[in-house]
């Protein structure tokens, strides 16, 4: 009781502790559930709601992951699966969401968070080739973002240079070209700049801002004007590769690890070989098109390798979250479970030691039965042997009776032990007596109170056996089995359990157990 009670104390002490940290930061929950999202988005979900449930985490604030989880996910049919459908009912669920947060009163007094809702609002129009809301939600973006002033330029610009290939979409090919052509010159003129030069959330900027006008300008067959744009994005990821010192600004979209600073650039490579291969195949260039086919290759096979042991490492980090989040659901519970526990197991000590009182007791006393009955049978034929045997003539058994013979047969088979010999049987009782086989069957079946011959030997051995067990308590089982003519030591066991209810090495230990107890007894009696 004492080990439940200080359980009960560290458990509930621990929970405190977790909670009270785990309200002060959410990150172990979001980067749990953010590294997981894009092929595993019910766990990632699961994820967010426990956060919730220990108060982790807002609720507005996990609907903002929620959101994210919605609209980015690449489990699509999962995902409209898991809202129940039909297909594309994420995004519908991502905009009710994004929309609803709008009106939080926790965004609507933070700028910055606001910024992140309004991104994942738009991002959620374009997949939905809602261009208008799409339009909207990226003029809302920017308009925040000049109140922010100078630290959300390079956003903006990234913002305005969606806005264009909005527009190209809806047709002002003219005012989109003219933002995109913008935001393209001012992000790629930070790099030049002395005073403020270009990191990475101007380098993630300027891909996505090539990636829109390169689009544009391939659905309009201008591919010959991609080109310089394509090998723009690959000599700024070869810099970037390089150089990664030079980018690093801490930036949100920047990769944290190595590894993950090679998937991007992986990544982007690929898309702007690509865009330089469909172009050369317009363009009919076939030689340029076949070495950016040639790079494409290679840089897929290496892509698809990172990709598989990504996925891999996703796999390692979920079965951690897992046992995390599984340890941390069993912290609340624990100390109940283990005075549940403490006290089943002290109802089944107690249970146990009862019961096997009670057969202890039953054993003992029904050793001393058998060992008294023994005893009893041995003096009772010590006593009749010599008065029947000497009255029956041996050369004329044919005279007796059946029931007559049976005795006296039975009087020396128990007499001379015949039955110790292992190879004792039918065999030997019809040579030793001159009778019949079949007049040996019915003298036992009829008489012995035993259907066969072998069960009649059996019972006369385990009774002899019995008296060895209990008056040589130093020989040994084994020898005890070969004396009394059984084939091996646990054909013997098997036999005296089936008899007497309890194995040898118990029937003895009771035997003597009684007898000690009774010699005790004797002595304080004296």
């Amino acid at each position: 009781m004492v080990i439940t009670v200080a359980a009960i104390m560290v458990g509930c002490t621990g929970n405190g502790t977790t909670q009270n940290g785990s309200q002060q930061n959410d990150s172990a929950f979001r980067e749990a559930a953010m590294s997981i999202y894009a092929y595993h988005p019910e766990r990632a979900l699961h994820i967010i709601d426990s956060a919730v449930a220990v108060g982790a985490m807002t609720t507005w604030r996990a609907d903002v992951f929620r959101t994210r989880i919605y609209s980015s996910t690449q489990m699509h049919d999962q995902m409209d699966s898991l809202l129940g459908g039909p297909k594309d009912v994420r995004f519908d669920s991502a905009r009710a969401v994004g929309e609803r947060l709008l009106t939080h009163d926790s965004i609507k007094a933070n700028q910055k968070r606001r910024l992140d809702v309004l991104e994942l609002l738009s991002s959620t129009a374009r997949m939905q080739d809602d261009t208008t809301r799409w339009l909207q939600r990226l003029r809302e973006y920017v308009a925040v973002c000049r109140q922010l002033g100078a630290s959300q330029a390079t956003n903006a610009l990234r913002t305005e240079a969606e806005i264009g290939a909005a527009l190209c979409a809806m047709g002002q090919c003219e005012q989109g070209m003219a933002k995109l052509n913008s935001a393209i010159f001012q992000l790629e003129a930070s790099f030049h700049s002395e005073q403020h030069p270009g990191r990475f959330a101007e380098l993630d900027a300027l891909i996505i801002a090539l990636k829109r006008k390169i689009v544009q300008l391939a659905s309009t067959d201008n591919d010959a004007e991609t080109l310089p744009l394509a090998r723009l994005i690959l000599e700024r990821l070869a810099n970037y590769e390089q150089h990664p010192d030079l980018y690093h600004d801490g930036s949100y979209r920047e990769p944290k690890t190595d590894e993950k600073r090679a998937d991007y650039i992986h990544f982007y490579r690929s898309q702007a070989q690509g865009y330089l291969t469909a172009a050369y195949t317009a363009l009919g260039e076939r030689g340029d098109m076949l070495d950016a086919f040639s790079k494409i290759d290679s840089s897929v096979r290496v892509a698809t390798t990172r990709e598989h042991h990504a996925h891999y490492k996703v796999l390692q980090q979920q079965m951690e979250i897992e046992r995390q989040q599984s340890i941390a659901n069993r912290a609340s519970l624990i100390a109940m479970a283990m005075g549940i526990f403490v006290l089943l197991l002290l109802v089944i000590v107690f249970v146990g030691f009862a019961y096997y009182r009670a057969i202890s007791r039953k054993n003992r006393y029904l050793a001393q039965q058998i060992t008294e009955a023994a005893r009893y049978k041995e003096l009772y034929f010590e006593n009749k042997q010599g008065e029947s045997v000497t009255a029956v003539d041996p050369d004329n058994l044919n005279a007796l009776t059946d029931e007559q013979l049976f005795h006296y047969v039975d009087q020396i088979i128990m007499s001379e032990r015949l039955y110790l010999d292992p190879h004792f049987g039918r065999q030997t009782i019809m040579e030793r007596f001159q009778i019949s086989k079949e007049r040996v069957g019915a003298l036992f079946s009829r008489f012995s109170n035993h259907s066969k011959l072998s069960n009649y030997v059996t019972r006369l051995r385990l009774e002899y056996a019995s008296q060895l067990l209990a008056e040589q308590p130093d020989m040994s089982i084994v020898s005890i089995a070969s004396k009394c003519g059984f084939s091996s030591k646990s054909y013997f066991s098997t036999c005296f359990r089936q008899h007497y209810g309890m194995s040898p090495s118990v029937f003895r230990a009771e035997v003597l157990s009684g007898s000690l107890k009774n010699t005790e007894n004797n002595d304080e009696n004296v």
